[in-house]
């Protein structure tokens, strides 16, 4: 399988699994209380608005509507550049809508960028980061904000800081910085209201356009034959099992509750040089291991520095003889 295969795959299963007025310090409010409820106003709140989403020198307007409808959780997700692809999800049915078939064939829409920030366990977060919320209220979108960095304790994780709006929680900014505080990635909203006037029609497809239901990869569960001998603090594996891809692939997944680490193994033939591709925030490293007479290929790709990925491809192994 492609590194490009593999980091759509990646994608995809991590789918089905983001000026200054001062205050009283006395006022500052628990970082833990902050994430919170940070993570319930994605699903929770109704809400229309347009962001950017930088990465490196490129650049990408969106625009989001969510509402909670008659027990139903409606959202839409539109690229406004280039060809205005669309995502609407309800509940867990995902539809792709293009302009027509000639661009689904040659484009892929990810999902909302947002899906870091559901379902954070800020206890499982301390064992990586200091939660460090700033004594003052910051300006985003001309509304008022908290604003929280969650600082790595180590080398092997990147920093975060989050813009949270001051009256609802909702994430208004979020910059992912190296560690020279040098910027990464960052999602920001440039306007959003939360009474909006959406209606069914905001998330049913064009007659026009052309549609079709995204289907979650059913990976099949498979014991796991590896295993790393270290992992930085607060990484752990989101399965206790391995899933089994297409191509006698098999993949494992890393987490420390922000950054996820994707692990995919495949048998080949031929040895390949080690290697790493480095895009924006995202780091992808190659390796050959020879378990008997077996070559595997492993290949791991995630949001974490550079020398995260090294380190743990140094510590990849079998369980036993394979």
């Amino acid at each position: 399988m492609t590194l490009s295969g593999l980091l759509r795959v990646s994608l995809m299963m991590l789918c089905a699994s983001l000026s200054s007025l001062g205050y009283s310090a006395s006022n500052t409010p628990d970082a833990a209380h902050l994430l919170e409820q940070m993570s319930n106003s994605f699903s929770t709140l109704d809400y229309d608005g347009i962001f950017i989403h930088s990465e490196n020198t490129r650049m990408n307007s969106m625009r989001v509507q969510h509402q909670q409808r008659k027990g139903k959780e409606y959202e839409s997700l539109v690229d406004l550049d280039g060809n205005k692809i669309q995502v609407i999800r309800i509940d867990d049915t995902v539809i792709c809508v293009y302009p027509n078939e000639a661009v689904a064939d040659k484009q892929v829409m990810s999902s909302t960028p947002f899906k870091r920030f559901i379902g954070l366990d800020s206890e499982h977060l301390k064992l990586g980061y200091n939660l460090v919320v700033s004594n003052k209220v910051a300006r985003i979108a001309g509304r008022e904000a908290y604003q929280l960095r969650l600082e790595p304790k180590d080398q092997y994780r990147y920093a975060h800081e989050v813009w949270l709006d001051k009256g609802n929680y909702f994430l208004l900014k979020h910059d992912m910085l190296d560690q020279n505080d040098a910027l990464l990635d960052r999602i920001q909203f440039t306007s959003v209201t939360f009474d909006p006037d959406l209606k069914v029609a905001d998330f049913t497809p064009n007659k026009e356009s052309y549609s079709k239901q995204l289907v979650e990869p059913k990976a099949r569960r498979v014991k796991s034959l590896w295993k790393f001998d270290w992992l930085p603090e607060g990484f752990s594996l989101v399965w206790p099992e391995a899933r089994a891809l297409n191509h006698g692939t098999s993949m494992l997944l890393l987490s420390d509750g922000m950054a996820t680490i994707s692990v995919f193994v495949e048998p080949v033939m031929k040895t390949k040089a080690t290697s790493y591709l480095l895009i924006g925030a995202t780091v992808a490293g190659e390796k050959t291991l020879k378990v008997g007479k077996q070559l595997y290929l492993v290949t791991m790709v995630g949001e974490v520095p550079k020398v995260t990925i090294e380190k743990l491809m140094s510590v990849f192994m079998p369980k036993a003889r394979l």
